[in-house]
């Protein structure tokens, strides 16, 4: 019976199975982070190219006391958007770190050098648990991306609305 990575079977390291299931674990894992990444970043981008097209509606509100409140909810949509950005530039910097650590190991440690499976493995599992962290910051930046861009459309309906007085 060859040993996997379950919770009832411990894994030796260096075990090659052990191995590649880790790194295909890391990349399905790397793989949503990046869907996840791609789509929020493309909210907070659409978010602030809205806001440039917007302009115009954005000065015809500030004759109004309604229109100025109505500026004033754009603060808490901008620090959510902002929160967007801080949460994916956090996810890449978890990763960037363990992956530089990784290669860093790889290209100046020789393969037949004694003792080269386990500190593989070793940072081979420091870098995966780097993707589970940057898949929840990624999954978390979602969420986020899509309340904002919900309240995004909200804010720019009510915006259009009242700048054309419906």
């Amino acid at each position: 019976m060859t040993p996997t990575l379950s919770r009832r079977t411990p894994v030796s390291p260096g075990d090659d199975e052990a191995a590649f299931a880790t790194v295909t674990e890391m990349f399905a894992m790397t793989q949503r982070s990046n869907h996840a990444t791609a789509f929020a970043g493309w909210v907070v981008a659409t978010s602030a190219m809205g806001l440039v097209l917007e302009w115009g509606t954005i000065q015809s509100l500030t004759g109004s006391a309604p229109g100025r409140v109505l500026l004033a909810a754009l603060a808490p949509l901008a620090a959510a958007l902002a929160y967007v950005v801080v949460l994916l530039t956090r996810a890449h910097a978890v990763t960037a770190g363990a992956q530089e650590d990784f290669h860093r190991f790889i290209a100046t440690t020789p393969p037949d050098a004694p003792e080269f499976a386990a500190p593989a493995f070793r940072r081979l599992r420091l870098l995966t648990a780097a993707a589970r962290h940057r898949a929840i910051l990624t999954r978390t930046a979602l969420a986020w991306a899509y309340v904002s861009g919900a309240a995004f459309l909200l804010w720019s309906a009510a915006a259009m609305a009242m700048a054309t007085g419906h």
